[in-house]
């Protein structure tokens, strides 16, 4: 459990920006940060040069494995990889990790409260959401009255459409946006926020958000707090989405307990 580079909060904008802190834990980068640092990072590093975030579960964790020479350069390269999941939190602490818990809804729900509050003081961003509906616009309008946002409509299919994934990636290269939050899925946002730094992008960071505008404007409901609490939030949102969601969470993320202990005897080397 190797920490890896480390950035210092307080340096100035526009200076060469290193990894923030992270351990290796199930074979990925986890970042060491929590959630309010996560959000002032994101708001104070959104300029160049391009970055992107990724919020790896237990479900990310299995699919990497199963497919590690296309999806696991695109995890590694990612400028921060937060815990989006209990269970991995768990696991870790059998390990003796501390890994903060940074819920990719929780994530943007108190970025676009910070995003909205210093715009109304004169200092807004741009964010593009890649993902919802167009007429998710006027829910969030409603909600963050200040936030300066476009909303990009995205097309279905695009985990298994390579074509379709770069053709996206295209349409947001050049696209005035400080902020992207991706919104179509795992693992075709992901690819699709590689994709734009292979493509040349420069400045901005994207983040890899799933469902979370969904749970904003009411699209989705998330899980009690009580459910989530007893990391049970998989079984209510399977409950809601079983056709969906079945594989998902009784095939594939289980898988995260069999890499947990193959990898075992490796961390503790």
């Amino acid at each position: 459990m190797d920490t890896v580079r480390s950035e210092e909060l307080s340096a100035q904008p526009g200076a060469a920006l290193p990894r923030p802190p992270h351990v290796e834990f199930l074979g990925l980068p986890f970042s060491l940060l929590p959630l309010h640092q996560v959000v002032r990072l994101i708001v104070r590093r959104c300029g160049p040069p391009y970055r992107y975030i990724v919020t790896p579960n237990a479900y990310h964790v299995a699919i990497v494995h199963d497919d590690p020479d296309r999806l696991l350069p695109v995890y590694r390269g990612a400028w921060l990889s937060l815990c989006d999941s209990r269970i991995v939190r768990t696991l870790a602490r059998l390990d003796r990790l501390s890994l903060p818990l940074v819920a990719g809804s929780d994530l943007v729900a108190a970025l676009l409260d910070t995003l909205d509050r210093e715009a109304a003081d004169g200092n807004a961003r741009q964010l593009l959401i890649v993902g919802p509906p167009l007429d998710a616009a006027a829910p969030l309008r409603a909600a963050y009255p200040n936030l300066k946002f476009d909303v990009m409509p995205a097309a279905a299919g695009l985990a298994g459409d390579a074509a379709l994934r770069r053709e996206l990636a295209a349409a947001c290269l050049n696209r005035p946006w400080d902020i992207l939050v991706l919104c179509v899925g795992c693992p075709a946002q992901e690819m699709i926020a590689a994709t734009l730094a292979e493509l040349g992008r420069t400045s901005g960071i994207a983040l890899c958000a799933g469902a979370a505008i969904d749970f904003l404007i009411g699209v989705q409901r998330r899980a009690p707090a009580w459910m989530r609490r007893l990391q049970l939030e998989w079984a209510y949102r399977l409950a809601l989405d079983p056709a969906r969601l079945w594989r998902r969470y009784l095939v594939e993320s289980p898988k995260i307990f069999r890499i947990f202990m193959t990898t075992r005897s490796s961390r503790r080397r």
